[in-house]
């Protein structure tokens, strides 16, 4: 069978050289998990399409956060080196290019996983080379399948430029590559890579709102100082009890808070309230209880509670005065 294949890859190649080139809801493995068994030298492999276990092209758009490459080789001394290649197709019939490729990291016979991020769109597909010497090198595997269709790509295509190819089948580039979802299009991967998928300006957790609050009491309004720790908007509102039953609610609008600033809010005393405080003696209060509301970046609510005293207004009764012999005037 090698003899037969190593046929197929010498066509492969004289039809190459005849084209010449011109300018994941949860994380998916692609690729095919083959071990490479054969090296050859000045061609770029990548599979097509697998009759393995796991789809060889991307199914969704997402981001590759890591990628192994399986061999049984015997390594020769000295640093072999392997890139993943992502390509895309560029129109044409075996036209593709280069949409993005790995930093190159020494392998060693057996297993070889490595961390990366490429962002990748549904129908990309893999393919690795390297170098050895300063010569490309790349692994492959033969499988003698009908199903698992190659390509092969002259030396070492870099991102951008397109490349044509010469397709054939039987073998694969024994790489595979973890696709994860990418919510936020921030080109991190949200499992592994993104710690805030709902949001594509923040990567580290989610910040959350810490707020400080404050109140002043006045006559007929009371006033509201915010600050917090993250932009966003915050809303302050009130609530009063006014007894047997009846509530007094104040609203303060909604104001974008940024951080280091401090925010004034005016809640104004309701009509109830204003006349429930002067029917009050000026030794009795009501409690207001104030809320601040604040959202972080992806919505998420701080709550932040104050509670204030809201004195009576009543006038007193004013007594007459005393004339002469002790009758009042």
């Amino acid at each position: 069978m090698r003899a037969k294949f190593i046929g197929i890859l010498a066509t492969a190649l004289l039809a190459l050289a005849a084209f010449g080139s011109a300018s994941a809801s949860a994380a998916t493995e692609v690729g095919n998990p083959c071990v490479g068994e054969e090296l050859t030298e000045e061609v770029t492999f990548a599979s097509l399409a697998s009759g393995g276990p796991i789809p060889a092209t991307v199914p969704s758009a997402g981001v590759i956060t890591s990628w192994t490459l399986r061999t049984s080789y015997p390594l020769p001394p000295g640093v072999l080196s392997q890139s993943l290649k992502v390509f895309r197709p560029a129109g044409a019939p075996t036209q593709y290019q280069v949409i993005g490729e790995s930093a190159a990291s020494p392998v060693s016979t057996g297993t070889n996983t490595f961390n990366t991020r490429i962002p990748v769109q549904a129908g990309d597909f893999l393919g690795a080379s390297g170098t050895y010497s300063g010569t490309v090198y790349t692994f492959f595997c033969i499988t003698g399948n009908p199903a698992d269709r190659f390509a092969v790509f002259l030396g070492s295509p870099t991102i951008g430029p397109v490349t044509s190819i010469a397709e054939s089948e039987g073998a694969q580039a024994p790489v595979t590559a973890v696709v994860e979802p990418d919510a936020d299009n921030d080109g991190f991967g949200d499992e592994t890579q993104d710690q805030c998928p709902q949001n594509a300006a923040v990567q580290t957790p989610c910040p959350v709102a810490a707020l400080s609050v404050s109140s002043v009491v006045r006559k007929s309004f009371v006033r509201v100082l915010v600050t917090s720790s993250v932009q966003g908007p915050v809303t302050v509102a009130g609530k009063v009890n006014l007894g047997k039953g009846k509530t007094a609610k104040l609203s303060g609008s909604t104001q974008v808070v940024a951080p280091g600033t401090i925010a004034k809010f005016t809640l104004i005393f309701p009509a109830k309230l204003k006349e429930k405080l002067k029917e009050l003696s000026r030794k009795r209060s009501l409690r207001l209880n104030l809320t601040a509301t604040a959202s972080n970046v992806v919505g998420a609510p701080t709550v932040k509670t104050l509670k204030a005293k809201v004195k009576g207004q009543k006038k007193p009764i004013r007594k007459g005065k005393k004339g002469k012999g002790g009758k009042r005037g």
